[in-house]
């Protein structure tokens, strides 16, 4: 097994690390339709989030900028003011 394909088999470390920086419990979103072409099942778990607001929003983002060393590209920002970046 590759390093690449290791790391795609074990989606939990990621999970992990999200809600330890975060320090609340994880929201999962789940697929609304199948998608043979990308493995992807009707209601299969492909993504998660947290949402946090005012000082602890401010700490998470200056941990997460601190690992990407503060600097974002534009393509991480969409035309409604939001944004995202991985880690």
């Amino acid at each position: 097994m590759q390093a690449s394909e290791k790391k795609l088999a074990n989606p939990m470390r990621e999970m992990k690390v999200l809600e330890q920086l975060s320090g609340q419990t994880l929201v999962f979103s789940k697929a609304r339709y199948t998608v043979w072409s990308f493995g992807i099942r009707h209601n299969e778990k492909i993504a998660c989030y947290v949402t946090v607001r005012g000082e602890k929003a401010m700490q998470l983002l200056e941990s997460g900028l601190k690992v990407k060393e503060y600097k974002l590209l534009r393509k991480n920002f969409s035309d409604t003011d939001c944004f995202g970046f991985g880690i």
